[in-house]
C-alpha cells in the first residue's frame, strides 16, 4: 500500500487515515521576521480538553464553546461567561446555534439540543457520532454522523424530518468536516468528490458538482473526500478535496467558474480578492478569486499541521500543531505577524469583528484581534 502523511494538527490524529502507515516528516522551522501587523489576544477562556474536531459557535455578539463534558456561552466581545451546560458524556460533535437553540453531539451518540438559557429542549439517540458541527436553519437541527447520515431534526420537538445518506467507502480521511446552509440549501461535501445540495425542507437533492476526480489504481490512490466545509462568498461556491482540487462554481447557475488540482487537508476560506487552500504537506496557497490563478504559495510552514484559513481584517490566518496562529499578507503571502496559543490547533478559527476566535485541542478559547 501506498505510503504517504497526513500530518494535520495534534498528536491525537497521528493515524489519520485507517490502516495505512504514514512517515514522519519534520516540521519547517520557524521563519524569522519583522510584524508588518500587531496581533493581540482580546481574551481567552480555558475549557477542558476538546476532542472531536470542536470548533465555536457564533451568532451575533456572543460565542458557545464546548470542551470535556461543558458548554459555556460567552459575550463574544469579552469573554464573560453568560451560563455554562453540563452533559453526562463528553462533547465531540459542536457547536451548532442560531442563536436560540444550540445543538451540541456527545461521545455516547446523543444529539442534545439547549435553549437560549442553556437548558435542554430535547435530545435524540444518533445512529453513530457526530463528524461535525450541527447546523441550525429554517426551524431545523441538521446533523451529519460519521456513517455518513444526514439527519434534520424539528428544532423545537426534537421529531425527525428527514434523513439523506449515500453510500460510505471503505477509507475515508479523518479531517474536520461542515456543512454549509444558506437560504432553503444545504451544502454537504461527500467522499467521493462531490458536493450534493439539498432543499432544506425535504432533504433530497437539487444539484450536485464534483470538486475532484478520483484517479489511481488503489483504494488509497483512489481516495478523494471534500474536506472542511464549502465556502459561500457572494455568488461563488467554493470547496476542497483531498487528493484532487480546489473548485469553485457560479452558485446561481452551477457553472464551473475554476478549479485547480492541490492536494487539500482542509477546507477553503474566500475573500473579495482570492482563495485560499491548505495542502496535506502545509503549503498555503492563495488563487486569485475570478481567474483561478495562482497568485502566491508559501512554504515555510510545511509539516507543521495547519488547521484552515480563516480570514481576519487585512490578513489570512492559520494555525498549528505546536499552537502558532500564523498571519499572512493576503497580496503575497509573506508572514506578517504571529503570536501562540496554549496547544494544536485542529479546527477552524471563526472569524469575528476585529478577528477570529480560535480552539485548541486543548479546549482553551481565545480571541484573536489585528490592528
Amino acid at each position: 500500500m501506498k505510503n504517504f502523511s497526513l500530518t494535520l494538527a495534534a498528536a491525537a490524529l497521528a493515524a489519520v487515515l485507517v490502516g495505512c502507515s504514514s512517515p514522519k516528516h519534520e516540521p519547517a522551522e520557524l521563519v524569522s521576521f519583522t510584524p508588518a501587523i500587531n496581533v493581540s489576544e482580546v481574551w481567552s477562556v480555558s475549557m477542558p480538553n476538546a476532542d472531536g474536531f470542536l470548533v465555536p459557535g457564533l451568532f451575533d455578539e456572543s460565542v458557545w464553546v464546548a470542551g470535556g463534558k461543558e458548554l459555556v456561552r460567552l459575550d463574544a466581545r469579552t469573554g464573560n461567561k453568560e451560563w455554562t451546560a453540563s452533559f453526562d458524556s463528553p462533547v465531540v460533535g459542536g457547536v451548532g446555534t442560531d442563536g436560540y437553540n444550540t445543538a451540541v453531539g456527545l461521545e455516547n451518540g446523543e444529539l442534545v439540543v439547549l435553549n437560549a438559557e442553556g437548558k435542554e429542549d430535547w435530545k435524540s439517540k444518533l445512529t453513530s457520532e457526530l463528524a461535525g458541527p450541527p447546523v441550525i436553519t429554517n426551524g431545523l437541527v441538521i446533523v451529519r454522523t460519521k456513517d455518513m447520515r444526514v439527519s434534520a431534526f424539528e428544532a423545537s420537538s426534537g421529531e425527525q424530518q428527514w434523513t439523506f445518506q449515500r453510500n460510505q467507502p471503505a477509507l475515508t480521511v479523518r479531517v474536520p468536516i461542515s456543512m454549509t446552509a444558506r437560504d432553503n440549501f444545504l451544502f454537504v461535501g461527500q467522499p467521493n468528490g462531490n458536493v450534493v445540495i439539498l432543499d432544506v425542507n425535504n432533504g433530497r437533492p437539487v444539484f450536485e458538482f464534483p470538486v475532484a476526480q478520483a484517479k489511481g489504481i488503489t483504494e488509497v490512490e483512489r481516495l478523494i473526500d471534500v474536506v472542511g466545509a464549502p465556502v459561500l462568498n457572494a455568488d461563488m461556491l467554493c470547496a476542497a478535496a483531498y487528493q484532487g482540487a480546489v473548485t469553485c462554481i457560479n452558485s446561481t447557475n452551477g457553472q464551473m467558474m475554476w478549479t485547480q488540482n492541490v492536494d487539500a487537508i482542509a477546507g477553503p476560506a474566500v475573500d473579495e480578492d482570492n482563495v485560499y487552500v491548505v495542502d496535506v504537506t502545509g503549503v498555503v496557497r492563495a488563487y486569485y478569486r475570478e481567474s483561478g490563478e495562482l497568485r502566491w504559495e508559501n512554504k515555510t510552514m510545511t509539516y507543521r499541521g495547519l488547521s484552515a484559513p480563516v480570514i481576519m481584517p487585512g490578513t489570512v490566518a492559520v494555525g498549528d500543531n505546536e499552537g502558532y496562529v500564523h498571519l499572512l499578507s493576503p497580496r503575497t503571502g509573506e508572514e506578517i505577524a504571529r503570536t501562540r496559543l496554549s496547544g494544536p490547533i485542529v479546527t477552524k478559527a471563526q472569524s469575528f469583528s476585529a478577528g477570529a476566535i480560535f480552539q485548541t485541542s486543548k479546549g482553551d478559547v481565545a480571541y484573536l484581534a489585528t490592528r
